[in-house]
């Protein structure tokens, strides 16, 4: 399953047979550019010192574009801790050695769904996407999982081609510009992320960008649940380090300062327990571009 993963987005790991890399004075950490570039600097800024400080190390951050450059990174070791979503985390071969520490809870939950909405006003099904024709989409880009391959994987399940439903599929780089793209108007269909709440009808990967008029958006599909991100450690990182940064994370909700942290670093309430096995329902979703 994960050769197949790396196949859908064209990357993959050929080696980490590599001679390990010298200690730094710094701890380096990675995220995501996947709200908007202004929101990964704060975040990357903010993770870098909830590491330092829960490991008494200075620590520095860097931004990445996609979650495959961030995978290849912290597998390589050129980067020791990086927040990805669950598919990041599946592109890594597993003989890399990456250690999971723990991964985030938003809205009470340690999952979330994909959605793909529609403009407001706009009613559309997955029924009718099924008879829909020159409608326009907006993904957010390739290695996306709550931006692209999980809702489109969805569809495939649904016995949906999106290649004949839409005749414009169009990557926008972020959660962000989709939002604001579809609320516009400029596109059908568009994909983000949501809380797993049943019968919800939040689009909450807009609401940042969005506000109010998020609740405007309307609901088209949604996917079944899989793990928020993840916070990953590079193969040479101590065990000690990975036990002491979950520590940290389990204890930060025990304090106003200490939620403040998880907010910034990780965009999230609190951190659970995470295990390989949490990742099957990403597996299954991949089976469909399989078939």
């Amino acid at each position: 399953m994960r050769r197949l993963v790396a196949l859908l987005v064209t990357f993959a790991v050929t080696s980490f047979a590599q001679a390990p890399t010298p200690p730094r004075a710094a701890l380096v950490v990675g995220v995501v550019a996947s709200q908007n570039p202004d929101a990964a600097k704060a975040q990357s800024a903010a993770l870098s010192g909830f590491v330092g400080n829960a490991l008494a190390q200075p620590a520095v951050s860097r931004v990445f574009p996609d979650q495959e450059s961030l995978a290849l990174a912290v597998s390589k070791g050129d980067v020791d801790f990086a927040v990805m979503g669950p598919l990041a985390y599946l592109r890594i071969d597993p003989k890399a050695g990456t250690q999971l520490v723990f991964r985030t809870i938003r809205n009470g939950k340690p999952t979330y769904r994909s959605v793909l909405f529609a403009p407001a006003g706009k009613k559309l099904t997955l029924d009718g996407l099924r008879k829909g024709v020159g409608l326009k989409v907006a993904w957010v880009e390739p290695s996306s999982a709550s931006g692209y391959l999980l809702p489109k994987a969805h569809l495939l399940r649904a016995g949906i081609n999106p290649a004949q439903v839409f005749t414009v599929q169009d990557f926008l780089g972020s959660h962000d510009a989709v939002c604001k793209a579809v609320a516009a108007g400029k596109y059908d269909v568009g994909a983000t992320y949501s809380d797993p709440t049943p019968n919800s009808t939040r689009i909450s990967g807009c609401e940042g960008v969005l506000g109010k008029e998020a609740a405007k958006l309307g609901l088209v599909t949604v996917t079944d649940e899989v793990p928020n991100d993840v916070l990953v450690a590079a193969p040479d990182v101590k065990r000690e380090k990975v036990e002491r940064l979950r520590a940290a994370g389990k204890a930060a909700p025990n304090s106003e300062a200490g939620k403040d942290q998880l907010k910034a670093a990780l965009l999230a309430e609190g951190v659970a327990e995470v295990g390989d096995s949490d990742f099957d329902p990403i597996r299954k979703a991949l089976d469909a571009f399989a078939r």
